[in-house]
């Protein structure tokens, strides 16, 4: 007998209760439906619409399309159904709703990361098997020579790249843990965030458990 645990999130909006910290994942596969991304784009406000034009790449509009669904998704199961989604001119992602809401998005190539809460919060996905220029990566990074070796590059590459998304304002904590040959990075949360990887068949998000690292 097979058991399904499904995701959710606790509610928000009762009581000014917080949107407790939700990350979401999901692999897809080129090319995605016409039907679905069709579905999909039309609950696109006119701002992600303005930059999902300005993509050229059919994987990066896919990453895009997926990633908003998701973040939708998100939402919905914690509570937060009057919220309007948008992007600036620069690309940064906008979140708008009666509850206090931030969320962050991450992609790299199949896998998309999704995460929202209630406090300044940002995530980042790289694959590790990507060639860097660990040399470059590391003078950035101010890491030593002895330092630069690909896990350690890619870690603190992530741990920059979620710091830098989640803003000065959030807490400095990061939470490091793999995912589907990625390395993924959490940060502006005190604790792991709960986490729901999507069934591909169902669309269901099923409970997982991660190991993680603080940094």
């Amino acid at each position: 007998m097979s058991l399904r645990v499904v995701f959710t999130s606790p509610r928000v909006g009762e009581q000014g209760r917080p949107v407790t910290p939700a990350l979401y994942l999901r692999r897809f596969t080129m090319p995605l439906s016409d039907a679905w991304q069709a579905e999909q784009m039309a609950q696109l406000t006119a701002g992600e619409r303005a930059r999902l034009a300005r993509m050229c790449r059919p994987q990066r509009r896919a990453q895009f399309v997926v990633a908003h669904c998701m973040l939708r998704e998100g939402l919905a199961l914690g509570g937060v159904n009057d919220a309007r989604i948008d992007v600036d001119a620069e690309g940064r992602l906008q979140v708008q709703a009666s509850a206090r809401i931030y969320a962050s998005i991450a992609h790299s190539e199949g896998s998309v990361a999704v995460i929202v809460a209630s406090d300044p919060v940002g995530i980042d996905l790289e694959s590790m098997s990507r060639v860097r220029d660990l040399e470059g990566a590391a003078a950035m990074l101010d890491l030593t020579a002895e330092q630069a070796t690909p896990d350690a590059v890619l870690r603190a590459w992530v741990t920059a790249e979620a710091r830098l998304k989640a803003g000065q304002s959030a807490i400095p904590q990061v939470w490091l843990s793999r995912w589907q040959g990625c390395q993924l990075a959490v940060a502006g949360i005190s604790n792991p965030p709960l986490t729901g990887v999507s069934d591909g068949i169902t669309g269901i998000y099923n409970a997982a458990e991660f190991e993680w690292d603080a940094v």
